[in-house]
């Protein structure tokens, strides 16, 4: 009896463990339905052209490559044969890449391994960007309809700039008195035409400019200023005169209000994105060796003021074997061997070699505040891109916590950039 009520409660408990077994299974399997829909939401959806192998061709990729680039007068069109040509190689290119594979000189090749973390490192810091800041702005609609009524405004401006903030004071200070704005410019010493241009809302401009411009209507001769544009950068504007396009067909005034909307959530995005880099970087100091930093502005100087032909000329002599005569970087290379392992900067207790300059330089290329500079300008200019640079390290590392490395339209930079230079390395070897 004894061992049959013990038979009839072990039955009992096993029956109880079971119930609760299948309950905890279907927590668990409806618990993980909702993080794999949630992961699923969280990746922007992408619709496939094309299949081909692993590989597959997206319809953004399609358009990146049909619209963004320039294509041979034999499909340059929009109709409808055009844009499967297009496709077609877009096909083909996969194909080729395929076939290229990954036992190849180029893809064991640091640099082109580097270039790719590049390509997709930069895709992290604007997904980051536009999911974190520029998707979740919401717009205020007194603020849209004041913005949209000086929308269709163009400003003829005179403006000069200032690089002193105490100036920029004595500036303020002599405006107020009743000092003429062209009596206010050759003061300080400059004998140039004060220089002119027109200024519309969907300008590319300083958000600072345009704020100043498009915040309230402005009446002509009225002068604004100064404006900080960054530190210890001022500009002073005077209206010469301004026009006003105003929207017409209903066609006109949607768009015009489309515009509106977008640049305003672009401002607002900019804004937030600022104060959380600031963060990141808080407390984070860049300083220069100063001997070590000049030797390598006297190297690499000549080259990067060199003109975007004679730039690609060599890159294409270096990277591709095409013929050039340019060798400028081949003695760039022997210069810096000299100076490789010198100390170039310190960031908090960490110390840059040159190497260590050079390795992050393979995979964030310098981009300079500047597109046009006079020698002289180089040394600040090539500091203010090295700082950039860095800024952008710990914006990455930021975009690696929150892993956006694994995000699917990262991914699909990397691979189309990566198919694209295998293809083309491929097609050389035949």
């Amino acid at each position: 009896m004894r061992s049959i009520n013990n038979g009839c409660f072990y039955t009992k408990i096993n029956k109880s463990c079971r119930v609760s077994l299948l309950k905890n299974i279907v927590v668990c399997l409806f618990l993980l339905i909702i993080s794999c829909n949630k992961k699923a939401s969280d990746q922007p959806y992408e619709d496939i052209l094309a299949r081909i192998g692993d590989k597959t061709v997206s319809m953004n990729e399609f358009i990146r490559r049909a619209e963004y680039t320039i294509r041979p007068k034999y499909c340059n069109s929009d109709n409808y044969i055009h844009k499967k040509i297009v496709l077609n190689s877009l096909i083909a290119e996969k194909l080729m890449a395929l076939e290229a594979g990954k036992d190849n000189e180029l893809y064991r090749n640091e640099r082109f391994q580097d270039y790719l973390r590049g390509r997709k490192e930069q895709s992290m810091r604007r997904w980051l960007y536009n999911h974190d800041f520029y998707e979740k702005v919401q717009l205020d609609s007194n603020e849209i309809k004041n913005v949209y009524k000086l929308a269709g405004r163009k400003y003829k401006i005179a403006y000069y700039t200032i690089k002193d903030s105490t100036v920029a004071k004595q500036v303020q200070e002599k405006l107020r008195q009743g000092y003429s704005f062209t009596k206010v410019f050759h003061e300080s010493g400059r004998l140039e035409e004060i220089p002119q241009r027109d200024v519309s809302w969907n300008t590319q401009e300083h958000e600072a400019i345009l704020d100043a411009l498009f915040s309230i209507p402005l009446n002509k001769n009225q002068i604004i200023g100064p404006v900080k544009i960054d530190n210890n950068f001022y500009t002073i504007i005077k209206i010469l005169d301004w026009t006003d396009c105003a929207a017409t067909t209903e066609n006109d005034v949607q768009e015009r209000l489309n515009n509106v909307k977008k640049l305003l959530k672009i401002k607002h995005s900019n804004i937030q994105y600022s104060q959380y880099v600031g963060e990141i970087m808080h407390g984070k100091r860049v300083e220069f060796i100063g001997d070590t930093f000049y030797k390598l502005v006297n190297i690499v100087g000549p080259f990067y003021i060199k003109s975007e032909k004679e730039k690609s000329e060599a890159f294409n002599q270096r990277f591709w074997h095409k013929e050039s005569e340019e060798i400028i970087l081949d003695d760039i290379e022997d210069n810096i061997e000299r100076i490789r392992d010198l100390p170039l900067l310190q960031i908090g207790d960490e110390i840059w070699a040159v190497r260590d300059f050079e390795k992050e330089l393979n995979l964030h290329p310098l981009v300079f505040r500047k597109r046009r500079m006079e020698g002289s300008e180089f040394a600040e200019q090539f500091k203010l891109a090295i700082v950039d640079m860095i800024r952008d390290k710990y914006i990455t590392e930021e975009a690696y916590k929150k892993g956006y490395d694994r995000v699917n339209i990262v991914e699909r930079n990397v691979s189309m950039w990566r198919d694209y230079l295998l293809s083309l390395y491929h097609r050389n070897q035949y």
